[in-house]
């Protein structure tokens, strides 16, 4: 019962490595440049008239819960939004599709005909590796030359979200977000300054909040709130900083137990809470649990086996 045991429970929000952003700001590496060859060719199908405009990205499943046919919508039917950037959505199967994915373009079909897609702006390559989307974050920041205006924007249209990694890797790049005003990112995005907060299940809201996450982009001031979205991840989620508050919860818990400071078997049992680990303070004589490292290229920690990203 945590109300009852508050006292007992800590909770340490998931760790999140940020070797591929660091490495996209290196962008001569093989692997960026085929990320950045991919990304132009994308970018190449658009008419010549649209590719001087910032980029609005979205990265996520093409599933009901994250929004994507809304943030479309939103996009395609406010002209001066459309005016003002092109659309990439990263994510799903748009050639061999699951039941849900089709729902989804079919959906999007219907606002926007997918055989016009990119010639007002929207591009939907489908799913692509971590290591590429941080490199195509960095370019939406920056720009590519001849084909997309820097000072682009990050959009989460989900209608819900526990944590966000995906949100959290585009304020490591320093990306202005927009988000769900409830849930997670409520917590860490600090609306007006790093992103704006929405309620991403009205289309007209969410097109508003894309109109101001770009005007946020460009203001006065962009570096300096650049910097603190940056801070903000790798000071409050970095892996460092999950590392260091789990040792802390160890000892503590080791303390308890022996009523010493030295470490013994370490009777503390973590479970998953949402996006986040809480750890609860067990005395009983229970065996320590497993922490094992993130597989290479997951979103996510495992701990006690049990996997913590998606």
């Amino acid at each position: 019962d945590i109300e009852a045991e508050g006292d007992r429970v800590s909770v340490v929000p998931e760790g999140l490595s940020l070797a591929s952003i660091d490495a996209a700001r290196e962008p001569d590496g093989p692997a960026a440049a085929r990320a950045l060859a991919d990304l132009d060719h994308l970018l190449g199908q658009l008419p010549p008239e649209r590719r001087g405009l910032p980029i609005a990205v979205s990265v996520g499943r093409l599933n009901a819960v994250k929004g994507m046919a809304t943030l479309v919508e939103a996009w395609a039917t406010r002209p001066e939004l459309r005016a003002r950037c092109n659309l990439l959505i990263v994510g799903g199967d748009v050639t061999t599709p699951t039941t849900d994915e089709q729902q989804q373009l079919s959906a999007i079909d219907a606002v926007l005909p997918m055989d016009e897609a990119a010639t007002h702006g929207l591009l939907l390559p489908g799913h692509r590796p971590n290591a590429t989307v941080a490199t195509w974050l960095r370019a939406v920041r920056d720009g590519r030359p001849g084909l997309a205006a820097p000072s682009g924007v990050y959009v989460s249209a989900s209608l819900k979200e526990e944590f966000g990694i995906a949100i959290l890797e585009a304020m490591a790049t320093g990306l202005v977000v927009v988000t769900p005003r409830s849930g997670g990112p409520a917590t860490y995005v600090t609306d007006g300054v790093t992103g704006v907060l929405t309620e991403t299940g009205s289309r007209d809201r969410l097109g508003e909040a894309v109109i101001g996450a770009l005007d946020l982009a460009v203001a006065p001031g962009a570096g300096e709130r650049a910097a603190a979205a940056q801070d903000t991840v790798r000071n409050r989620f970095g892996i460092a900083t999950m590392a260091a508050a789990l040792t802390g919860i160890y000892r503590q818990a080791a303390t308890d137990r022996t009523g010493q400071g030295r470490a013994a078997a370490l009777p503390l049992r973590p479970a998953l809470s949402g996006r986040g680990q809480r750890a609860r303070h067990n005395r009983a004589h229970a065996p320590a649990p497993g922490i094992f490292p993130a597989r290479p290229g997951a979103r996510g920690a495992r701990v006690a086996g049990r996997d913590a990203g998606a």
